[in-house]
């Protein structure tokens, strides 16, 4: 089209590209058509109107988001794939090849497909924690209790020996062991005094093993201090003076700290989507929100910035 035409079809092909534009086209490729103004033209009507500048820039924004949001059905497939496999949705995400953590909450509130089958594998996995919790229920079995003090008291971390056989209780039925038992949970806080006082004259207490199981737990939602608190665990005073003393150790758990946060997230997520009453949702929402507020302070943190 001629370019005197657009004297009187200015405002009209304005519109139109604006609204192309807006809906995710890009501009180059609209100009290109022969119908259309030039891609010179544009800018020279932006340059001339600070109204139609101000209007292209938002039109442009609102495209490079739909572009960047657009339904990939492929990538939607992985990501299901590996949510059904059992990876954590924070680990899926923090995937280069996987949509951002923006366009994935973008996905499960436009694709209804999609958000239905994000959220039935994440019912499936929450029915299958409470099933193991189930199957995990047994009464107190007195030579197996003994059993566990021995090991405790030689100074093996309750958590691995827990896993180290296939017929041990999980850590809830030994919380419920000792809460039932009281003769078993003084034998067990005798034990763990005694592998302690064994650990602290040990210069190498702490291992990578230790390291990693602390890390993993603090993965989890927990911290220093309510590890401290568990009796297979260093008192506070040597968790973090090792946070002080040992730069290994230190980084480890400075990014444990950092993965946390995304595990809060995922929670947050997962119950903001999940089934059951709206303000018993909230209120644990507020809860975790409250929780990591408080965590905000971690060890490590003063380091890790002083690396950056």
């Amino acid at each position: 089209m001629p370019a005197r035409a657009y004297r009187h079809t200015h405002p009209l092909a304005r519109q139109h590209l604006l609204t192309r534009v807006a809906a995710g086209e890009r501009l180059m490729d609209v100009c290109a058509e022969p119908d259309m103004p030039s891609y010179g033209s544009v800018y020279a009507w932006a340059r001339a109107e600070p109204g139609f500048e101000a209007e292209l820039t938002a039109a442009r924004r609102r495209g490079e988001f739909i572009r960047g949001g657009a339904f990939d059905e492929a990538k939607a497939e992985a990501l299901l794939t590996r949510l059904r496999a059992g990876e954590p949705i924070t680990s899926i995400l923090r995937d280069p090849a996987m949509p951002s953590r923006r366009v994935y909450a973008y996905w499960r509130a436009t694709q209804a497909p999609f958000a239905e089958q994000v959220y039935r594998l994440n019912q499936v996995r929450a029915d299958a924690r409470v099933q193991r919790g189930r199957d995990r229920w047994r009464p107190f079995d007195q030579a197996l209790a003994d059993a566990i003090v021995v090991r405790v008291s030689r100074g093996e971390l309750l958590a691995d020996i827990l896993n180290s056989a296939a017929g041990l209780p999980s850590r809830g039925v030994v919380i419920r062991w000792r809460r039932l038992q009281p003769q078993f949970d003084q034998a067990l806080r005798i034990a763990v005094h005694v592998a302690r006082r064994r650990r602290a004259q040990t210069p190498a207490g702490c291992t990578p093993q230790l390291t990693q199981v602390i890390a993993d737990e603090i993965r989890q939602g927990e911290s220093l201090s309510s590890l401290s608190r568990r009796p297979d665990m260093p008192c506070s005073a040597t968790l973090y003076s090792w946070v002080r003393k040992h730069p290994a150790f230190a980084a480890e758990i400075a990014r444990a700290c950092e993965d946390r946060e995304d595990w809060f997230t995922d929670q947050v997520m997962m119950l903001a989507d999940g089934p059951g009453d709206l303000k018993g949702r909230y209120r644990q929402i507020s809860a975790l929100k409250h929780r990591l507020s408080r965590l905000q302070y971690r060890p490590g943190a003063r380091r890790a910035r002083a690396e950056r």
